[in-house]
């Protein structure tokens, strides 16, 4: 399964932007391929208020190699290209299989974050458009549009807003094909690598959008929050 996943998944780690406006494909590619650089174990939870929370882990490791844990007991791996990566199943035998493309928009354990969400995969859309400059929670930010080259997947267009200090993403609003806002993530807060240079998501909020009476708001939304209290990584994972 080509064209898949961003490397940087919800964690891009990158030194700070200069004051130039960069090329916008440039800018995606370095956000995507940050988690390659160096090894990274990071636990968390996806938290629905109401609902049970679901463990999360994230091992990353040098290499392009990436794997995610959830607390249901699924496991899946990425397999991270300069243009591209495949994601794969792995089953309790550490058997690896294709991610079935039907399953990209189901949802995590009844929360807002499904398998797309998680995987951030339109950061290997190619065609990135720098559309301008804007402050967003606070923060100055270049805004770029991303356009769905396929027809998998919940998303027609995505808009990415980078955090111009951190180098990583700050916001990302999702359109279906019709133009509409259906998902937006905001991230919360960051936190320093364990043991590394670069920045990651500590927290990062993931919120459904429906049409109401002609406006756009929140109906639901769903928190992922990582810590660094050394993640065990699974046997047999790549090193």
């Amino acid at each position: 399964m080509k064209a898949f996943l961003a490397a940087a998944t919800l964690f891009a780690a990158v030194a700070p932007l200069h004051a130039q406006a960069p090329d916008a494909d440039a800018l995606i590619r370095s956000i995507r391929l940050s988690a390659t650089v160096q090894k990274m174990d990071l636990n968390g939870v996806i938290h629905k208020d109401g609902s049970k929370d679901v463990g999360i882990s994230m091992f990353v490791r040098e290499g392009n190699n990436l794997q995610f844990s959830l607390g249901n007991g699924e496991r899946f791996h990425i397999r991270m290209g300069d243009e591209n990566c495949e994601l794969l199943t792995i089953d309790g035998d550490n058997k690896t299989s294709r991610f079935p493309v039907a399953k990209l928009a189901t949802p995590i354990a009844g929360t807002d974050v499904t398998y797309e969400d998680l995987t951030l995969r339109f950061l290997y859309w190619q065609g990135a458009k720098l559309e301008g400059e804007e402050k967003v929670n606070g923060a100055d930010c270049y805004r770029i549009a991303l356009t769905n080259p396929g027809k998998d997947g919940a998303f027609g267009k995505v808009y990415v807003w980078v955090h111009k200090s951190y180098g990583a993403f700050w916001q990302v609003r999702a359109h279906d094909r019709a133009g509409n806002p259906i998902k937006e993530f905001q991230v919360n807060s960051v936190m320093q690598v364990p043991g590394g240079k670069g920045y990651t998501v500590k927290e990062m909020l993931v919120k459904t959008l429906e049409d109401k009476g002609g406006e756009y708001r929140t109906t639901s939304r769903t928190a992922i929050k990582f810590n660094d209290d050394g993640a065990k990584a699974p046997k047999g994972l790549r090193k």
